[in-house]
């Protein structure tokens, strides 16, 4: 089932649960596409509130909505020139993107539907022995992220792009999982070359490989990958013989919070060096 493009390139559809490495699982389908569509709705809602958004932001958005009179959240994305992108991400990995990190309280609670479709995909990441330990604070809302996860939402635009990087290891744990909304993407990972811990990475999956990730798909990326392998999100790519790429995606992202003892206590809302985002 894996289809090689190169003798070190290893490729693999969504339909399969299991990748061209032992550390990357892909769940095909892992919502439904009415499941897909509410948590797109309500992302793209908490990425518009004014907390979030400039009043540049704002303004465009109102404009193309007054010339398109028929659309309603429920259609998904607006156009691409409704949106106001970030086009240099401060370590210089994403570019033409939108992104937040959900907290607590921002996700409706009242939405019955809603929070069965978060908590399907917080139980993807259940707490490690070693989590921290919940705070003292009122424990929050079952639409929330679990005390022991960070949640970031990533709204790539069609020109949008996530650079080859490697995570970094003082940000959050050891696990990603990801969930892809929107236009499909290919996901490359390539063996990360260097001395101390990418010279001493498990030398276990092939060199490089990619995966086509499909609306509605889940990833689940573990060590070595998240370290010792530099991962990307391809702006447009070719899978077998189609263009693939070009549209705007939403991907949501899960990480395990680090052990108290090992935890920075000022880690940066960014990827490679920086810390937060990812694919």
């Amino acid at each position: 089932m894996l289809k090689p493009r190169l003798p070190t390139l290893a490729r693999c559809y969504s339909k399969l649960t299991t990748a061209p490495h032992p550390a990357l699982h892909i769940l095909p389908a892992f919502l439904a596409p009415s499941a897909q569509q509410l948590l797109l709705t309500a992302s793209l809602a908490l990425l518009a509130a004014p907390s979030r958004s400039t009043s540049h932001a704002r303004k465009i958005a109102r404009q193309w909505k007054k010339a398109n009179p028929s659309w309603t959240p429920e259609h998904g994305f607006m156009s691409a020139e409704a949106y106001e992108w970030e086009e240099g991400h401060f370590d210089g990995v994403i570019e033409g993107y939108r992104e937040m990190l959900v907290r607590a309280e921002m996700y409706d609670s009242a939405n019955q539907d809603l929070v069965s479709v978060l908590q399907e995909l917080y139980r993807l990441l259940p707490p490690s022995e070693d989590a921290p330990s919940p705070s003292p604070s009122p424990p929050t809302a079952a639409v929330d992220p679990p005390a022991h996860l960070l949640m970031h939402l990533l709204h790539l635009a069609p020109h949008g792009e996530i650079r080859p990087h490697v995570d970094n290891k003082e940000a959050f744990g050891r696990t990603i999982v990801g969930l892809s909304l929107g236009g499909e993407r290919v996901m490359r990972f390539r063996r990360a070359e260097g001395e101390g811990e990418a010279a001493d990475a498990p030398q276990e999956g092939p060199e490089e490989f990619e995966v086509l990730l499909r609306p509605g798909d889940v990833y689940v990326q573990s060590e070595p990958l998240r370290t010792h392998y530099t991962h990307e999100v391809l702006k447009t790519s070719q899978w077998e013989g189609r263009e693939v790429g070009g549209t705007q995606r939403l991907s949501i992202m899960l990480r395990d919070k680090l052990p108290l003892a090992e935890s920075s206590t000022n880690v940066g809302f960014g990827m490679g060096t920086g810390g937060m985002g990812s694919s």
